[in-house]
């Protein structure tokens, strides 16, 4: 439209608004600020995550460095040699050696604390150059407290010394018995016994403290050829106290004390007077229940809660 008086022209819109400017000045200025709060916790995010995962990395270095140090105490090496052994695998798996802590308790625990730094990329814009990461392991050993694939006789608890050629079944375990058991459920015999030896994937699992029955009536020639069989392998058999020993004959019971590992080099069959001549071998189980009780026989390492 034509403004007759002053010949100019006027839209249908209005005159013009200058606030819309300033409106959409005020927009880029919050939309700015909100991409950097954005940009930075998504940077922060980030740098979280690259600390979960070395989290991960200290986690497994230390339930390694704690699962070999609780071995290196069950061989029987120094307090010394453990924490290198341990610090060892802490180094291997990426931890700080000045960070970390090897903390031995009781001779039979081993306790470690895996950390390491990790460097920040965006958090830095907040102060936080580095990120701690920290994870703890913990693995005790002590005897098995449980073990089946068992040879079917029981040696003296004071006989077990690793290495050492030893002599077995030389007198009387108990009245009318040599140091033959029978499984439950089993009836003793000598057919019963030579299955027992050829396979003892057939015994009871026992725990230490369980009564063992044993197993009368059988010569030592009898069972001498399966028993040679085993010569020079390494087989499980159970340690017991003789003074726990109750009953007689058919009836007398052994008292599982421990398990050992046993090799078998040779056999004499002379009657009451036959002899087993082998030596105990040393084995460490790993995840198994343990006797914290006793470190005698097979030790066992596991994690603890």
């Amino acid at each position: 439209m034509v403004n007759r008086r002053t010949g100019t022209s006027q839209g249908k819109t209005g005159p013009a608004r200058p606030w819309l400017g300033r409106e959409t000045g005020q927009s880029l200025v919050i939309l700015s600020l909100f991409m950097m709060v954005f940009i930075g916790m998504l940077g922060i995010v980030i740098d979280l995550g690259r600390a979960y995962v070395n989290y991960r990395k200290m986690q497994v270095a230390a339930d390694a460095a704690a699962v070999a140090g609780a071995r290196a105490l069950a061989e029987g090496f120094s307090e010394s040699f453990v924490t290198e052994r341990a610090q060892g695998l802490l180094t291997a798996n990426g931890a700080d050696s000045d960070l970390s802590t090897i903390t031995i308790v009781d001779g039979t625990k081993v306790v470690v604390d895996a950390k390491s730094e990790v460097s920040t990329v965006f958090a830095q814009v907040l102060g936080l150059d580095t990120i701690t990461v920290s994870a703890e392991g913990e693995a005790v050993y002590g005897a098995v407290a449980e073990a089946d694939n068992l040879m079917p006789f029981v040696v003296e608890k004071d006989e077990w010394a690793l290495w050492e050629t030893v002599e077995l079944w030389g007198n009387a375990s108990g009245p009318g018995n040599f140091g033959w058991v029978h499984w439950s459920g089993q009836v003793p015999s000598t057919t019963t016994l030579r299955a027992n030896i050829d396979d003892p994937s057939r015994s009871d699992t026992v725990h230490v403290g369980d009564q063992v029955s044993g197993h009368t009536g059988v010569s030592f020639s009898a069972v001498r050829n399966n028993l040679d069989a085993w010569i020079g392998q390494p087989v499980t058999v159970i340690l017991y106290d003789p003074a726990e020993v109750t009953g007689a004959g058919a009836n007398l019971k052994y008292v599982a004390r421990g398990f050992a590992r046993f090799v078998i080099t040779s056999t004499v069959s002379q009657g009451a007077n036959s002899k087993i001549y082998g030596y105990f071998v040393e084995y460490i189980d790993v995840g198994k229940e343990i006797d914290p009780s006793s470190t005698i026989g097979i030790k066992v390492i596991d994690f603890t809660d």
